[in-house]
């Protein structure tokens, strides 16, 4: 199914939202960072993460068995 999918014009690296851009397009959809996602967010910032310990992290957080 993979191979079926398009490749798309935009690098990956293109794609990533940083700190920034993701608040103001939250802000605009009326959306707040809880408490603990703003903390697990500055943890990240802060422990140099890879982008796939990152997504990683991220998983294990909102996982059932990561709360």
């Amino acid at each position: 199914m993979a191979e079926n999918r398009k490749k798309s014009p935009i690098s990956a690296s293109l794609r990533i939202l940083g700190g920034r851009t993701f608040a103001a397009i939250t802000a605009v959809e009326g959306l707040k960072l809880s408490a603990a996602s703003r903390k697990r967010m500055s943890a990240m910032k802060v422990g140099k993460l890879t982008p796939a310990q990152k997504r990683a992290e991220v998983l294990r957080a909102y996982s059932p068995k990561g709360r």
